[in-house]
């Protein structure tokens, strides 16, 4: 027998779900879903061939970005990928658990948001580390050793943490989690062959994919925004956990990396693995695990989530930027002239300066 699932009778006395097919989702708006509909459906095929493209040439710049033997030193030393897969793994599904508490989350919206929590880092955090001036090999290495680690602490942590809401077993989808890691792998190893084959041609497919990333972040909105409009009608306590979710992982993630005594620029790397999550392998571990009437509500935190770490990794950037030039400015003003530029031979990856003095008025 359906109820509605704001009835108590769809839960036991703890309050969690006692099975999804109890669940019956009455709002017009949601059960409605675009999921089904065939303008709709070519739509989202558009959608995924574009944003699959585009994806696939981002990664082939971050891969030009990349000189092999830093990548090696992050392979040899994975210190730096050990403490972010310590906040990707441990830190952020307990907080994630936390926070969908602390906001009395339904359920099913609590699933949501726990299944998003326990997702590995997703691909566009290597683009948003290159555009934060973090360390890409690093970034690289976590993003790879997330995947592959998430075969394992996915299940474990959506298993353990779940029990609050639902009892029953949730299906991870270990194909699409394969073949994430190929999607990203294959072009960044590509890249890392041509940076070290054709060093001029890759620093032009790594403009060429940077460029890509800024058209990525635009289409995944809009498209998003059309193919699931129903998720702007989520109430208030999913937006709020939706826009902060990303940000606590930024900050987490931070504050982990310093604990662990790296240096600014790793931390900020391992912050935008933290914060950033897979969206896509979210999706199809709910689309596999639950019947279809109850997807549209389980999917309106990972919806609005997947608009709102776009919009906050680009704060995330604009942010650390804002602060390089306002300490540059302030450098200047005092009287030196310094020039912030990465160092290349720095295996620990400090930002260094190079100071320029000026002479009367020459260089």
């Amino acid at each position: 027998m359906h109820v509605n699932e704001s009835s108590p009778a769809a839960y036991n006395r703890e309050g969690t779900i006692r099975n999804s097919k109890d669940i019956n989702i009455t709002n017009a708006s949601l059960s409605n879903v675009t999921f089904s509909a065939k303008g709709a459906s070519t739509l989202k095929l558009v959608s995924d061939v574009v944003i699959t493209t585009t994806l696939i040439v981002i990664m082939l710049g971050m891969g030009c970005t990349i000189e092999f033997w830093k990548l090696m030193e992050h392979l040899r030393r994975p210190i730096g990928a050990a403490i972010g897969m310590l906040a990707q793994f441990i830190i952020l599904p307990l907080v994630t658990f936390g926070f969908a508490h602390a906001l009395q989350l339904e359920p099913v919206a609590a699933i949501g948001m726990l299944v998003m929590g326990c997702c590995p880092g997703g691909s566009t955090s290597n683009m948003f580390s290159y555009w934060a001036d973090g360390d890409v090999p690093l970034s690289l290495t976590m993003t790879t050793l997330a995947t592959l680690m998430a075969l394992g602490m996915m299940p474990l942590n959506v298993w353990l943490y779940s029990r609050s809401w639902t009892n029953e077993d949730l299906v991870i989808p270990y194909m699409n989690i394969i073949i994430s890691l190929i999607m990203t792998v294959g072009p960044a190893a590509f890249g890392i062959f041509l940076r070290w084959k054709w060093e001029k041609f890759a620093l032009i497919i790594v403009k060429i994919g940077s460029i890509c990333g800024g058209i990525a972040v635009i289409l995944t909105m809009t498209l998003m925004s059309l193919l699931y409009p129903f998720m702007y009608k989520s109430s208030w306590k999913i937006y709020v956990g939706a826009f902060f979710l990303p940000f606590v992982g930024f900050a987490f993630g931070y504050i982990v990396a310093k604990i662990c005594r790296m240096n600014s620029t790793h931390a900020r790397t391992v912050a935008l693995e933290t914060g950033i999550q897979n969206f896509p392998l979210c999706m199809t571990l709910i689309s596999s695990s639950f019947p279809k009437h109850v997807i549209p509500k389980l999917v309106l935190f990972p919806l609005l989530y997947g608009i709102f770490v776009l919009t906050n990794s680009c704060i995330f950037v604009l942010f650390y930027h804002i602060v390089r030039k306002t300490k540059d400015y302030r450098n200047k003003s005092a009287g030196k002239d310094f020039t912030s530029v990465p160092t290349t031979n720095n295996h620990d990856g400090v930002e260094m300066n190079t100071v320029e003095p000026v002479l009367n008025g020459n260089l």
